[in-house]
């Protein structure tokens, strides 16, 4: 028998790690929802000094999946949609509270004119459904949310006019999400399952994808209104050139 190789090894690791933290956020279920609304209520959260500069100017985020390098696809989106004009900053799944807590003062200061988008890779895609229910429940909402892949099941109680979640119901790790009754947006699951190419690995990642996603912000947010920033990966800042 041979030696196993490192990249056998690495993968095996890294599944198992993924496993793990796909467990923990299944265990929380709704409670991460509740527990996310009250933190983003305590939260004085400093996430995007340029909002502070135009408060009607709409913001999105984008979320990381598990130990913050595994999903450079939404760095990759981030700069695209920069390069269009918007304001993207890019977070790792952890500040989920903090991003809530930035829509709803962004909300509140602007009189509900400061419009979000939230998009999210598997561990993220999980904390985008977290912070649409979180700001459901404090009156808030996004224009659009957009998940990837997300990990474990959750139900959709408000907080987003639109909804997409692209997902593999065959790859072993991708759910579909659903809404509560009390929902009133627009949710799409689209199964991805016969994309043979794409995984949970790399499907925030493809160019398509990508292209479909640039479209619906353009529709929920209209377009971008500043001149092509750069994104400084991974710090959730945009600097402007």
């Amino acid at each position: 028998m041979g030696r196993p190789s490192w990249t056998g090894i690495l993968g095996v690791a890294f599944a198992a790690l993924l496993l793990a933290g796909c467990q923990a956020t299944a265990g929380q279920g709704g409670g991460a929802a509740v527990q996310m609304a009250r933190d983003s209520q305590a939260a004085a959260p400093r996430l995007a000094p340029a909002q502070r500069r135009a408060q009607v100017q709409p913001h999105i985020y984008l979320i990381r999946g598990l130990a913050n390098v595994f999903s450079r696809g939404m760095d990759d989106l981030a700069a695209k949609l920069v390069q269009r004009g918007y304001v993207a900053t890019v977070h790792e799944h952890g500040e989920g509270s903090a991003i809530a807590g930035a829509i709803l003062r962004d909300q509140r200061a602007s009189g509900g004119r400061a419009q979000a988008v939230i998009i999210g890779h598997s561990l993220g895609a999980n904390v985008v459904a977290d912070i649409a229910n979180a700001l459901a429940a404090q009156g808030g909402s996004v224009a659009l949310a957009v998940a990837f892949d997300p990990t474990v099941e959750r139900q959709i109680t408000g907080g987003a006019r639109r909804f997409v979640n692209f997902y593999q119901a065959n790859n072993g790790w991708g759910m579909a999400v659903t809404a509560s009754p009390r929902f009133r947006g627009r949710l799409e699951n689209i199964d991805l399952s016969r994309s043979g190419e794409l995984s949970h690995f790399n499907i925030e990642k493809d160019p398509r994808l990508h292209a479909q996603v640039i479209g619906w912000v353009a529709q929920a947010i209209g377009p971008g209104h500043r001149r092509p920033a750069r994104v400084a990966a991974g710090s959730g800042q945009v600097a402007t050139r």
